[in-house]
């Protein structure tokens, strides 16, 4: 089974000021998906670049997670920083999967175009990042939440040869 790990990033659920609800959101979706994926969460993280990189950075060395999926600090304030952030991290890019994410947010939100939602991949590890407002990261992940098997499988794949399947994008 595929893990994931859930980071929180928010300074209000750092202090303690406001108890973080996205993770729960997030796990549930998962679990009640057909995608196979189990979520490890409740980790939060204080907005801090530095800390925050060093914290992905750590959990990708142990091998354990095919995914990390952060939540929050996608914005335009001052200290929004998770885009720059998975950019730099990101061996790959994945804009498509950000632009669905952003879309999805879209639908319901005026303010759509102001949140800035990123996928990349680091080394064979898919990196998402999310907004932090429950309802909009559940809905994002949602959106991309079908593409995520296919994602983390492509980026560990090592057989060139490419297996059983030949066409991936045959889906008649």
């Amino acid at each position: 089974m595929a893990k994931i790990l859930n980071l929180t990033i928010r300074d209000y659920c750092f202090e303690a000021r406001r108890k973080d609800q996205t993770c729960g959101i997030l796990e549930e979706l998962v679990r009640n998906s057909e995608t196979g994926l189990e979520v490890d969460c409740g980790e939060i993280i204080d907005a801090d670049r530095d800390t925050v990189r060093k914290r992905i950075l750590e959990a990708i060395a142990t091998g354990q997670y095919h995914a990390i999926i952060t939540t929050g600090a996608i914005g335009i304030a001052p200290d929004d920083f998770m885009p720059e952030l998975l950019v730099d991290l990101s061996d790959k890019h994945l804009f498509a999967l950000g632009r669905i994410m952003w879309e999805a947010v879209g639908k319901l939100s005026p303010v759509a175009a102001l949140t800035r939602p990123r996928a990349g991949i680091h080394g064979t590890t898919l990196l998402l990042a999310l907004p932090g407002s429950p309802k909009m990261a559940r809905l994002t992940l949602e959106s991309v939440l079908g593409l995520m098997p296919v994602a983390m499988r492509w980026a560990s794949e090592t057989d060139h040869n490419c297996g059983e399947q030949t066409d991936w994008f045959d889906w008649s």
